[in-house]
């Protein structure tokens, strides 16, 4: 509230009346209704020190305009404060549902998969106000092998939140029906093609690891990453496929032998598409893999290297969501669900799960 009191030839009340209108945009209706109340004391003050009631210093008009336009600046304040708290409210309470839907739909993958496959997921958002988007994964152990889906669904928000929904129920149900994974794509994108909009797609990679060998469909999304004795390196098809939605009916497989140690990460184009804020240079994804995931440690431990290096990289400024998925080959051979006793059993009741829970 800074006024000159040492100079009466000046006119303080814009910067009586800014105070309040500051404390609007920083604090709420009470702490703005205080600071306006602090204002009107000040001007009284300057009113009583500048003699305003005087006629020979403007008498009652200037006094009056100075009372009136202190009062008019607090109101609009305090107006404005609560406007702000109130859409602050709205916004957050939006945020906070559209988050708890997309925890609901992102299930907890457990350390390791029925098959012996030690797997490590993490999830970072790419700030507080986009905390919520489309990005999707899930594990299925299902009689042919372990199957993975990772996926980006187009936009954020609860759009997203319940296009990946339906995608990620599809795959619950398809993945423990289909003999052939290559027939899993055709009903995602089925599934995606009858909910979205003419601009809505998803991004979407499928995985199965068998005793010695990995079979991926890629609809539309980024390569994996095999990492091998240290070393980095892409998985790309032999043949692009278009994403979910847009016509993947004919997806084609692309299999590779995996050997004990051999460990893949699924990812969405958040850290792919990473970006350094002042050179505008992507985030080197196969260097930092290597150093990330081809050393030793726990999968946990070196996901979070991998997340801390995307995060040095672009000042903690991540200009989408991530999701990372890492799947280890164990030391012996991966089993088959389907050897394991009861597995007759536990079939029908997961398709049953599977079933109720696509409904």
């Amino acid at each position: 509230m800074g006024v000159e009191l040492s100079n009466r030839t000046w006119t303080y009340i814009g910067y009586t009346v800014l105070v309040p209108m500051v404390a609007a945009n920083l604090a709420g209706p009470r702490v703005t209704s205080v600071f306006a109340g602090l204002a009107l004391a000040a001007g009284g003050f300057s009113i009583w020190w500048e003699h305003l009631w005087d006629p020979a210093h403007g008498g009652l008009g200037a006094l009056t305009a100075r009372i009136v336009g202190i009062l008019v600046g607090g109101a609009m304040a305090v107006l404005a404060s609560r406007y702000n708290t109130g859409r602050e409210t709205k916004l957050a309470n939006i945020t906070q549902v559209a988050d708890t839907a997309q925890r609901a739909i992102l299930s907890d993958l457990p350390a390791t998969s029925a098959a012996g496959l030690r797997l490590a997921v993490r999830y970072e958002s790419a700030a507080t106000e986009a905390s919520v988007g489309g990005d999707l994964y899930e594990m299925i152990d299902s009689p042919w092998g372990t199957r993975l889906m990772l996926g980006d669904a187009r936009g954020k928000g609860l759009d997203a939140v319940r296009l990946a929904s339906r995608v990620l129920g599809c795959f619950r149900v398809v993945a423990r029906m289909r003999a052939d994974v290559r027939a899993i794509v055709p009903d995602l994108d089925a599934e995606v093609a009858s909910v979205a909009g003419l601009d809505d797609f998803v991004t979407g990679i499928v995985a199965e690891f068998g005793p010695d060998s990995l079979t991926l469909v890629n609809a539309g999304h980024p390569d994996p990453v095999l990492v091998r004795d240290g070393l980095a390196r892409l998985l790309a098809p032999p043949e692009r496929q278009p994403p979910l939605g847009l016509g993947a009916r004919s997806a084609s497989t692309f299999t590779v032998p995996v050997r004990p140690g051999d460990r893949l990460l699924f990812y969405t184009d958040g850290i792919a598409e990473a970006r350094e804020p002042r050179t505008r240079a992507f985030f080197p994804l196969l260097p930092a893999v290597e150093r990330a995931l081809g050393r030793a440690g726990s999968l946990d431990e070196n996901l979070a290297r991998l997340v801390d290096a995307v995060q040095h990289w672009t000042g903690s400024a991540l200009q989408d969501d991530v999701a990372l998925l890492v799947a280890e080959v164990p030391a012996g051979p991966l089993s088959s669900p389907a050897d394991r006793p009861g597995a007759a059993a536990g079939r029908r009741g997961g398709l049953l799960h599977g079933w109720l829970g696509h409904g």
